[in-house]
């Protein structure tokens, strides 16, 4: 109890000391954020029956604070899946706190937790009322987290970055570097700290690009290493140490180009992980296009196709398993800006999920097919406040 009111009266002697010394600075506090609201349909696929459901998909809420006059402080909050602890819901996440010096666009410095620049989407995916989708492209799907390997296609934490723009009359070159942990975070308290790197590796990289006029392209990349296929030692019969740190690479690519009421945005992701050892093969591939088309200021609709490949070998002593897995959706959608705030949305998709399982072993020959095919129907409002 004594603990409890100790830490009562300390946040309330934040609370004022914070207040204060609001007053006495220039800059405010600013306090706004995202959310999307949805009502989703899906049709019956594999075990999984047909289901409506309404769900708060997504809430970013940001703190920012210009704290001198060439330097920035932001802070953002994410909840998912109408978040609940007590009901174990969604999941709560920090998604950034850094501060940023800007001296001028030609150059700036983040320092502290960041999502990195990465192709067009990956900065930008929070923010629900300034994009078209009620589902975004599934790699940037942060709600569907919980089930799709999200961070396997797509950086998702940087703790340095420096990025800008050089100008050469209309054209403007990009660019972004940056340095994070590496995927080989700590998770376990028994094992010490939580959420450091374990390893001295690091996550490395960056994105060129070019802008001219309604053009906008550009490359990305990142190198990090893994210890994720340390388990799969004995299966393989190879040593750990022959598993740990194997270097896996990104390379992605974006082009968004504005045409009269037309827009078009279009992206791939290739994933590698080079493990040097015939036994082991992991590739994952995306893409995605989108066409879209503005009927008035407030209205627009859009059609998009997204393919996910994911390509697995693992040749054991006993047994061959190769296993290739497509994911195929094409979608359609519409959305209506009510104000600056609010947008209004619909979507429909069409998945179809192909899956190829070949088993090899000393007794039999196995080829296993598996298709699949569901609807997703979506109603969305996105609001900006």
């Amino acid at each position: 109890m004594l603990r409890f009111r100790f830490l009562v009266a300390f946040l309330l002697l934040a609370v004022v000391v914070s207040d204060s010394r609001a007053q006495r600075e220039d800059a405010p506090l600013k306090v706004f954020g995202y959310f999307q609201n949805s009502l989703q349909h899906w049709t019956v696929f594999e075990n999984h029956p047909a289901q409506n459901s309404f769900g708060l998909q997504q809430l970013n809420l940001f703190l920012q604070k210009d704290l001198s006059r060439n330097w920035t402080a932001f802070v953002n909050f994410e909840a998912l899946n109408t978040f609940s602890t007590s009901r174990r819901w969604g999941a709560f996440n920090l998604e950034e706190a850094w501060v940023k010096y800007a001296p001028n666009m030609k150059f700036n410095l983040k320092l502290g937790l960041q999502i990195p620049i990465f192709n067009n989407l990956n900065e930008v995916k929070n923010r629900t009322p300034l994009l078209p989708y009620i589902i975004r492209p599934l790699v940037y799907e942060t709600s569907f987290g919980e089930f799709f390997p999200l961070e396997e296609f797509v950086p998702a934490r940087a703790f340095v970055q420096a990025y800008g723009f050089l100008p050469a009359g209309e054209t403007k070159f990009d660019y972004a570097v940056y340095l994070g942990n590496s995927p080989n975070i700590n998770a376990d308290p028994e094992k010490g700290q939580t959420g450091v790197d374990t390893t001295m590796t690091f996550l490395a990289g960056g994105r060129l690009g070019i802008r001219y006029r309604e053009l906008k392209l550009g490359l990305s990349a990142t190198y990090e290493k893994s210890n994720d296929f340390i388990e799969l030692a004995d299966t393989l019969r190879r040593q750990p140490a022959e598993l740990q740190e194997l270097p896996l690479t990104r390379l992605g690519g974006d082009l968004s180009y504005n045409l009269a009421n037309f827009s078009f945005e279009s992206e791939f992701i290739t994933v590698d992980v080079h493990t040097g050892i015939p036994e082991l093969g992991l590739a994952l591939d995306f893409y995605y296009a989108t066409l879209g088309y503005r009927f008035t200021n407030e209205l627009s609709g859009y059609g998009s196709y997204w393919v996910t490949d994911v390509h697995v070998a693992m040749l054991s002593p006993d047994n061959e398993e190769m296993r290739d897995e497509d994911l195929h959706v094409s979608t359609m959608g519409i959305f209506y800006d009510l104000n600056d705030g609010i947008r209004l949305k619909g979507q429909f998709a069409r998945v179809r999920e192909h899956e190829k399982i070949q088993l090899i072993s000393q007794l039999s020959q196995d080829l296993v097919v598996k298709k699949d095919k569901f609807n997703v129907w979506a109603i969305a409002v996105s609001v900006f406040f």
